[in-house]
């Protein structure tokens, strides 16, 4: 089991990750698009959102060049499903105020918590979630942020 903690910026627009108070990666994404790019564990990636109606976010490697997986939205569910080398793994929140979320399969599971109420804060509890998946998680729930902003 890995514990990491992350704290975001003001409008969330830079998400870092830490384990124990070593920086072990960082997520960016745009006040305007729906995209990022991110770090962690030496996993570079880029998340490129496309569609209007049906949105889906490929995951790519930090050039662009190669697809490594894809998210795929369920607006009315405030679900998502994230494909990583070939495996699925479903992300959901995990409590009715929309603050804590999970990621997993039928056989690993990560959980992430806000730690505080004002900061932007928290800490992940990790069962072999490989890191970008971690990453990609954190993007989902960025892009549920934005998405509920907007409406």
């Amino acid at each position: 089991m890995t514990a990491l903690s992350w704290k975001s910026n003001f409008n969330e627009t830079e998400c870092r990750i830490f384990r124990g108070k070593v920086i072990a990666g960082i997520l960016k994404t745009s006040s305007w698009k729906y995209d990022g790019r991110g770090e962690l564990d030496g996993y570079m990636l880029t998340f490129k959102t496309k569609g209007f109606f049906i949105r889906h976010t490929e995951i790519r490697d930090i050039n662009g060049n190669s697809v490594l997986g894809g998210i795929d939205y369920n607006l009315l569910g405030s679900t998502a499903a994230i494909t990583y080398d070939g495996i699925e793994y479903k992300w959901k929140f995990d409590s009715w105020a929309r603050r804590k979320w999970v990621v997993g399969n039928s056989d690993f599971e990560a959980s992430f918590e806000p730690t505080g109420f004002w900061k932007r804060e928290g800490r992940v509890t990790n069962e072999d979630i490989p890191p970008p998946v971690i990453l990609a998680s954190f993007f989902v729930q960025a892009y549920f942020r934005k998405i509920s902003a907007a409406s």
